[in-house]
C-alpha cells in the first residue's frame, strides 16, 4: 500500500466510524424511547412489556438498519481489514468492527422475521418469538454500543501514531468538527488532545497550519494558526508544558505574522 493510498484510508476509516456511530446511537436512543412509550402507555415495567407483532415491528427501522450495514459499516469493515488485518496479526480494531458487523447482521436478520405471516397467524409461534426477541433485543443492541465503545477506545490510543499523516490531520480540521457533533463527546478539541498529548488542540492546529503551508495554501494555514493562538490562550492546567507552550505561541505568532504580510494577488 503506498503512502497516498493510506492516508485516503484513514480518512475514510474515520467517516464512516464517527458516521456509523452517530446512525447507530440514533437507532438505540430512538428504541429506548419507544420502549418506554410503550410501557407508560401499558403502564407497565418494561421487563413485562408485551406488544403485537405490528407493534414490535416499530422498536426499529429496519431500512435505517439495513443502510447502516450495508453501507456505513460494510465500508468501515472493509477498510479496517486492508488497514488493520495482516497476514501474523489483526489489530482489536479490526476484531471490533468485524464483531459490530456480525452483531447487526443477526439483528437485522432478526427484525426481519418479524414480517413473516406466520407469525401473525400462529399465536403459539408468536408468543416463543417474542419471549425471545424481549431479552433478544436490548442485549443484541447494548452490546453492539459496547463493542463501539471498545472500538473507539482503540482508535483512540491509535490516534497519536497518526499524526504525521497529512490527509487525515487537515481532513479533520475542515469537517472534524460536523464529523464528530453528537459522536463523540467533546468534540474535535477532545479527539485533538488524544492525538496530541501534549499541548492537545493547539499542536494539532500548529501541525495542520504548517502542513498547509508547505503545500502553499496559505489561506487554510492562516485560519488554522489562528485556532491555534485561540487554543493557547486557553488556561492550561499543566504547569510542567509551560515552556512547550511558550515556544508553541512564538512559533504560531511568527507564522501568523508572516501569513498576514504575505501580499494578495
Amino acid at each position: 500500500m503506498n503512502g497516498g493510498n493510506r492516508q485516503e484510508l484513514l480518512w475514510q476509516l474515520f467517516r464512516s466510524f464517527f458516521r456509523s456511530r452517530s446512525a447507530f446511537l440514533t437507532l438505540f436512543e430512538r428504541y429506548e424511547a419507544r420502549v418506554m412509550e410503550f410501557a407508560e402507555k401499558f403502564e407497565i415495567d418494561r421487563t413485562r412489556l408485551r406488544v403485537s407483532a405490528d407493534d414490535l415491528l416499530t422498536l426499529l427501522d429496519f431500512k435505517s438498519l439495513e443502510e447502516l450495514r450495508d453501507r456505513e459499516i460494510l465500508t468501515l469493515k472493509q477498510t479496517a481489514h486492508v488497514l488493520f488485518r495482516g497476514p501474523d496479526a489483526t489489530d482489536m480494531f479490526d476484531h471490533h468492527v468485524s464483531n459490530i458487523y456480525h452483531e447487526l447482521s443477526i439483528l437485522k436478520e432478526e427484525h426481519y422475521t418479524l414480517k413473516e405471516d406466520f407469525l401473525r397467524l400462529d399465536k403459539k409461534e408468536y408468543d416463543r418469538f417474542f419471549r425471545e426477541v424481549a431479552e433478544f433485543y436490548p442485549k443484541r443492541l447494548r452490546h453492539i454500543k459496547n463493542l463501539y465503545g471498545k472500538a473507539l477506545r482503540r482508535l483512540e490510543s491509535l490516534l497519536p501514531e497518526m499524526t504525521k499523516e497529512r490527509v487525515l490531520i487537515r481532513s479533520l480540521f475542515i469537517f472534524g468538527d460536523d464529523l464528530l457533533e453528537g459522536s463523540y463527546r467533546g468534540g474535535l478539541p477532545a479527539l485533538y488532545r488524544k492525538m496530541y498529548p501534549r499541548l492537545g488542540a493547539a499542536r494539532a492546529y500548529a501541525e495542520v497550519g504548517k502542513s498547509f503551508v508547505e503545500s502553499g495554501f496559505e489561506e487554510e494555514a492562516l485560519a488554522a494558526f489562528l485556532k491555534a493562538r485561540d487554543a493557547l490562550a486557553r488556561r492550561s492546567r499543566r504547569r510542567d508544558h509551560e515552556d512547550a507552550r511558550k515556544r508553541l505561541a512564538a512559533e504560531v505568532e511568527k507564522q501568523i505574522g508572516l501569513l498576514q504580510s504575505t501580499p494578495t494577488v
